[in-house]
């Protein structure tokens, strides 16, 4: 955690290698995101003591267009030179630097358009975000825009690489 409040706690139920719902929960910072895919996703307010206020449905924004500045959502532990390329090759994006699974919950309610990581991580770090970015209106793919697949075994459960789209229609279009 070093210290910071951006840690989370993620869930996520895997059916047929494909996160259907998934809740990232960020205690120090009083948030719940929540997404069950078909039926959207919900931000919810969260006091110390555990209890819930009222749920605020949420939705991926679409890009602003060409020319204008992507927020692309970075680790502040993880970074990579394949990522910052992916970045660097949006010219004018702006990088918002955030702890844990709070990227994924930062696109998921419009705050941020992408978050490349292309190095490996953990299935258990991935499924819980991509289930909420999807049920938000987004999507997430490998760095040539194939999906996805949870369960597969692979070696530790890594995931290879993935990107998370705010908007599916900028999904691997050229900046």
């Amino acid at each position: 955690m070093r210290g910071r409040d951006e840690f989370t706690v993620n869930v996520a139920l895997i059916t047929h290698g494909k996160p259907l719902l998934g809740i990232i929960a960020a205690p120090a910072l009083g948030l719940i995101w929540r997404g069950l895919v078909g039926r959207g996703t919900e931000r919810l307010p969260m006091t110390r003591d555990g209890k819930t206020g009222a749920a605020q449905s949420i939705r991926t924004r679409a890009h602003p267009g060409p020319g204008k500045p992507w927020v692309a959502a970075v680790s502040r532990s993880h970074g990579d030179p394949r990522s910052e390329a992916f970045i660097a090759a949006r010219p004018g994006a702006v990088r918002r630097a955030l702890g844990s699974a709070v990227k994924f919950g930062r696109i998921a309610e419009g705050e941020a358009d992408i978050y490349p990581r292309l190095s490996p991580t953990s299935e258990w770090d991935v499924a819980a975000g991509h289930a909420v970015v999807t049920a938000a209106g987004g999507k997430i793919t490998d760095s040539k825009g194939a999906p996805l697949c949870f369960g597969e075994a692979r070696e530790d459960f890594l995931v290879p690489e993935f990107i998370a789209w705010g908007d599916p229609a900028v999904a691997l279009v050229k900046p």
